[in-house]
């Protein structure tokens, strides 16, 4: 008997039957996420809320006796900013765990996870070593709670934990994890739903996540182009995020794009460097070379340093170019090209390693009315006389250059200029300190000779002969212009550079007297405000002068008396004691050189004449005589002291 041919079966389900099954998936998994709510939730979280307000932790810990009371507990740390900062502490969870015997609930369990993902590092925040603890109780409580045998609809979130606990949970998690997704080629969002941690993603733990996955992409992005993870990379929030080994997630971002990029670097990848880290060229002592730049390692900080020198020649360049068009001096204008040559030419030579540039405040003015908002680059201030100008310091590695805009000579050296000049330490400089402090160091340290070269007619020729008779080999040819290089080789030749090169000894200890203090750009007053000035007297506290026009001094003839006193007898204990820095390093230039006059020590200390003088008629009166009209020497008793 033949049988009829049996009716085809479909493979697949309807799609209406497809979009019902759905529907209830969604439905199963927003209950699972509700589950343990109620009236009775509802009333003990109302009472934990309430009991940490007024931090009444004994009636937490009753509650925490329950398993209601832990699953509301642990809902409130996921959902409940404020409970959380009050309350979440490693004792708290100790007393949770173990009042939850023998183990925690499923749900209790799935919210400490939540909690975990969504807070991560910040719980450190709370109190230190927290998510460390909290980890340990995940990990221990993973054990205990019970291996799923059926098969579900969707990943069960416990049993995934439970499977992959040793990487998911701890400090090292979202770097194993972005590297699980870029591998896979999944979204970080589908991963987490492959874990049946749906939803997890959107803490702290999965923002961790994206920023590995942004430092794996920076290894691809394009050679000096911008990216947009840049932009991410930018917030404080993903860039100061821990990476591991002390470091953080920008660190990582900074070694990657600064190992990458060459000598040179686009703008906008320096622009990003400068974004996360600011400019290295700062005090070294400074919390933001510290945070950012010390871990990073000096080979580092030295390379993006050398970026920065372009920067530098072009505001030095700009504020001279500016200055000469504004003060309508031609002299100044005819030289600029030549300066302008020569330093571009050492550039593109590659023979700039680092630069250092200081603008007075006019030439600040300057440089901040040229550009604006744009200025990125870290400067020095110049004090007194030099206000109006701006100077560079030029770091060749075989030698070293100080040039300054106008009126200022160009000083070349052998070796580093002394302990001032190249040292990001001391950020303000004075004429005495660039003139004579800086080559008497030099000297002092090395015993080589340097040059100080006027910007006449044959400025450049000085520079290169000087350099050339040391050993220092530059293509004149990238330095002059056409007219000027057939001048030079005309009058001079071509340089015959010397062999061997002149040998750099080590640096000496400085004596005292050149063992200058570094100082610190001083911080300008602001003006005052209208309410300091016409305030009434009466709202703010009385001065001095105040009380005493009022004729309420504040201490008696008596007193004043005594204190006085009191004053001279210390002072003739210690007559040095209160000798500021200043003063000591007066007293000890003068005990190294008794015959010198006091213009030429005001000039040698940047100290102004006027004010020397006063210091020898007032704080410097007992250890001083006066020889002559324009000479004070210290007086015999003093001279070892201060030596």
């Amino acid at each position: 008997m033949k049988l009829p041919q049996p009716p085809q079966l479909k493979n697949e389900w309807p799609e209406h039957v497809q979009s019902g099954w759905s529907n209830l998936v969604e439905q199963a998994e927003s209950f699972a996420q509700s589950a343990g709510g109620g009236s009775a939730f509802d009333s003990m979280c109302q009472r934990i809320a309430k009991a940490i307000n007024r931090s009444d932790f004994s009636d937490v810990y009753d509650a925490l006796e329950k398993r209601l009371g832990a699953r509301a507990l642990t809902w409130l740390w996921c959902n409940d900013e404020k409970i959380r900062k009050a309350s979440c502490r490693g004792s708290v969870l100790g007393t949770l765990v173990e009042l939850q015997t023998p183990r925690l609930t499923r749900t209790t369990f799935l919210q400490l996870c939540q909690l975990y993902f969504q807070e991560f590092d910040r719980l450190e925040t709370a109190e230190p070593g927290l998510s460390a603890e909290l980890e340990v109780v995940l990990r221990d409580q993973s054990k205990k709670l019970p291996r799923q045998t059926h098969k579900q609809m969707s990943r069960d979130p416990v049993a995934s934990i439970q499977e992959n606990i040793n990487w998911l949970i701890s400090m090292e998690g979202p770097s194993y994890f972005s590297r699980q997704v870029r591998e896979s080629g999944q979204e970080l969002e589908q991963k987490f739903a492959a874990l049946g941690l749906v939803g997890y993603d959107q803490g702290r733990y999965g923002d961790l996540c994206r920023a590995h996955y942004y430092i794996e992409t920076l290894k691809e992005v394009e050679l000096g182009q911008w990216d947009p993870i840049f932009d991410e990379l930018l917030k404080p929030s993903v860039n100061r995020a821990p990476f591991g080994e002390g470091k953080r997630i920008g660190h990582a971002a900074l070694e990657i794009l600064i190992d990458r990029a060459g000598s040179e670097v686009s703008e906008v990848w320096q622009d990003f460097v400068l974004g996360v880290a600011g400019d290295p060229r700062i005090n070294s002592s400074a919390t933001n070379y510290r945070e950012w730049w010390r871990p990073l390692g000096a080979a580092r900080v030295d390379k993006v340093r050398g970026w920065l020198s372009r920067e530098d020649l072009k505001l030095f360049l700009q504020a001279l170019e500016q200055y000469g068009i504004e003060s309508g001096k031609s002299d100044l204008q005819r030289m600029f090209p030549a300066r302008k040559r020569f330093l571009e030419g050492l550039y593109n030579q590659k023979l700039i390693r680092n630069t250092r540039l200081m603008l007075g405040r006019s030439a600040e003015g300057i440089v901040k009315r040229l550009l604006g908002d744009e200025i990125k680059t870290n400067f020095a201030s110049l004090e007194g006389g030099l206000a109006d100008k701006a100077i560079i310091y030029v770091d060749c590695g075989d030698f070293y250059l100080v040039e300054g805009s106008h009126s200022f000579k160009i000083w070349v050296y052998l070796a580093p200029p002394g302990k001032l000049v190249p040292s990001y330490d001391c950020s303000s400089f004075t004429h005495g300190e660039l003139t004579h402090i800086t080559p008497s160091q030099y000297s002092a340290m090395y015993g080589l000779p340097y040059e100080a070269v006027t910007h006449n007619g044959t400025w450049q020729s000085k520079v290169i002969n000087f350099l050339a008779e040391h050993g220092v080999e530059l293509d004149i040819e990238s330095l002059l212009s056409p007219a000027e290089y057939r001048g030079h080789l005309a009058i001079h030749g071509y340089p015959v550079v010397k062999t061997p090169k002149t040998r750099i000894p080590e640096p000496k200890d400085l004596p005292g007297h050149l063992d200058v203090r570094m100082r610190q750009r001083a911080q300008r007053r602001p003006p005052p405000k209208f309410q300091d000035l016409f305030s009434d007297q009466h709202q703010r506290h009385p001065s001095a002068a105040d009380r005493f026009l009022r004729g309420k001094p504040s201490t008696t003839a008596q007193q004043r008396r005594d204190a006085y006193v009191e004053k001279q007898q210390r002072f003739k204990e210690d007559t040095s004691q209160n000798l500021s820095d200043q003063h000591k390093t007066v007293l000890g230039y003068l005990a190294h050189n008794p015959n010198a006059k006091a213009r030429h020590v005001a000039a040698l200390l940047g100290v102004p004449l006027k004010e020397l003088v006063a210091m020898f008629a007032g704080p410097l009166e007992p250890f001083v005589v006066r020889k002559d009209l324009h000479t004070w020497v210290v007086k015999s008793e003093f001279i070892n002291k201060f030596k």
